[in-house]
């Protein structure tokens, strides 16, 4: 019998369609296991490399590249930006190692991942061309242009902390922070990100908004298509305890304590950099490869939009179909 929520069908392929493959012996909403590496996981890191050595190259004078990679995880990006970037530091910070958190990178995985990395980053030069068979489930719109790589010995650290208790003397001119949408006080977090950034920093944000059709990650998505955005937080928890009566306690948790929470549009994100004195001056979106078919899913872009913006008056139907935003902004002079 088909089941109903909010006048939308419930249905697992509506989720289970368009989620990446789980390893062998998990289920759909299980965290990556412990020891296996994947070419999905080596893909991931080598465009996320290579898309923030592109910009270090364009935005940033190379040879006093002060580096900061917030919600770092493994540490590997930090790694590879000591190791093939011209740097004077390269940093990571994160409050939760390998296997500490839902989303964190799997235990057993790191050396295994830097290995297989760095036989890729052998060459002078960085071509997609070359590990573009790895990003089947990646969501970009342009391809990171060739870069040169350069054999360092820059020393890099890892920092088991939050952005607010790094000391204050200590400045970057290049920051990159890829896991916003698991930060709750986006205001906080870039009113510390200023202060300890340089005259004229680049700010380099890849974000995976809330409203995006996969936005609640696998832990807290619903079988309703934008069930996280159309459903108010009472209605969500309704919901779970209907249709999720095993998860209940799992996904509630993840949906209020594991998303960033209050909930940010891309727009209102924008208003928080220009408050504290940066200057947006790129955006680049990719989008859901089949958001049409998703769209279907909720009944059509203006009963989506309608349902939306009852809980989210400024969103709008560009960020529901994302899949990553690209965002660069530069520190105001004073």
């Amino acid at each position: 019998m088909r089941a109903f929520h909010k006048g939308l069908e419930v249905n697992k392929k509506f989720l289970l369609t368009t989620l990446n493959p789980t390893s062998k012996g998990t289920k759909w909403y299980d965290p990556p296991p412990e020891n296996i590496v994947t070419d999905r996981q080596i893909g991931r890191i080598l465009l996320q490399f290579h898309q923030v050595a592109e910009k270090i190259d364009f935005y940033t004078n190379k040879k006093n590249l002060k580096f900061i990679d917030i919600g770092t995880g493994n540490g590997i990006l930090p790694e590879l930006v000591s190791k093939y970037c011209k740097c004077k530091l390269s940093h990571g910070i994160d409050p939760y190692e390998d296997g500490e958190h839902t989303t964190s990178w799997p235990t057993g995985t790191r050396h295994k991942l830097m290995n297989k990395i760095d036989k890729f980053l052998k060459k002078k030069y960085l071509n997609i061309n070359n590990y573009k068979r790895n990003l089947n489930f990646e969501g970009y719109s342009t391809s990171p242009k060739t870069i040169e790589l350069f054999k360092n010995k820059t020393k890099w650290k890892f920092y088991k902390k939050f952005i607010n208790e790094l000391p204050l003397k200590q400045k970057y001119n290049f920051i990159f922070a890829k896991c916003i949408d698991h930060i709750s006080d986006w205001e906080d977090l870039f009113k510390n990100v200023s202060k300890r950034s340089e005259a004229d920093a680049t700010l380099f944000i890849k974000h995976n908004s809330f409203f995006s059709y996969n936005g609640a990650h696998r832990y807290a998505s619903t079988f309703l298509p934008w069930g996280h955005v159309i459903l108010n937080d009472k209605e969500y928890s309704d919901y779970v305890k209907k249709f999720h009566k095993t998860r209940v306690k799992e996904m509630k948790n993840f949906f209020f304590k594991g998303l960033s929470y209050p909930r940010n549009t891309l727009d209102q994100l924008l208003d928080i950099l220009i408050k504290n004195k940066w200057k947006v001056i790129h955006i680049e979106q990719s989008n859901k490869k089949n958001y049409q078919k998703l769209i279907n899913y909720a009944g059509g872009q203006k009963n989506l939009l309608k349902l939306a913006k009852k809980n989210y008056p400024s969103i709008n139907l560009s960020e529901l179909i994302s899949d990553r935003i690209l965002i660069i902004a530069k520190k105001i002079k004073k």
